[in-house]
């Protein structure tokens, strides 16, 4: 007499988020913003007693100018980090690289606005992981919607990547 087992087979990763209804998507991509906000919170206060006092040493006995150069390094790896935290958030939930690259272009093109202290910034900040989450979502319509829609993506990436350069050179 044969016994029957169960055989668990993995699904790639890949299928995985394709499977995902786009609310939960949508769901998930908030939590993978909390994730990464919580890992970047880390990475500024850690940078900002060890590499910063580091890097800002050279300001000497003047507070104001350690200040200011201690909030421009925690600001930088602020910006940095959470684009970097946010890649493994985003695939340990399984929502796929393309969300991730969504993500990104839209929070490099926010920055570059530099309207932080606007209201409407925060409003449209609040609504990127929404966004991202319906841009990046394979909608079933075939390989040609879906190859268009993967380059406008990538087009945002190097849009806002331009565009985050510009914003620095202009000081």
């Amino acid at each position: 007499m044969g016994r029957r087992r169960a055989h668990a087979q993995a699904r790639p990763a890949a299928e995985a988020a394709v499977d995902m209804p786009v609310s939960a998507r949508v769901a998930w991509s908030y939590t993978a913003i909390v994730v990464a906000t919580a890992a970047t919170g880390f990475l500024v206060v850690l940078f900002n007693q060890t590499v910063a006092v580091m890097v800002c040493a050279a300001a000497g006995k003047d507070t104001d100018a350690f200040a200011e150069c201690k909030l421009g390094v925690a600001l930088w790896v602020a910006l940095l980090g959470f684009v970097l935290c946010l890649l493994p958030a985003v695939l340990m939930l399984k929502l796929g690289w393309w969300l991730w690259a969504a993500m990104a272009a839209a929070a490099g093109l926010l920055v570059a606005t530099d309207a932080m202290t606007e209201w409407w910034w925060w409003a449209v900040a609040a609504l990127v992981p929404a966004a991202a989450a319906l841009a990046s979502a394979d909608w079933g319509r075939g390989r040609v919607f879906r190859r268009w829609q993967l380059g406008i993506i990538l087009a945002l990436d190097a849009a806002a990547a331009a565009t985050l350069v510009w914003w620095y050179l202009k000081g």
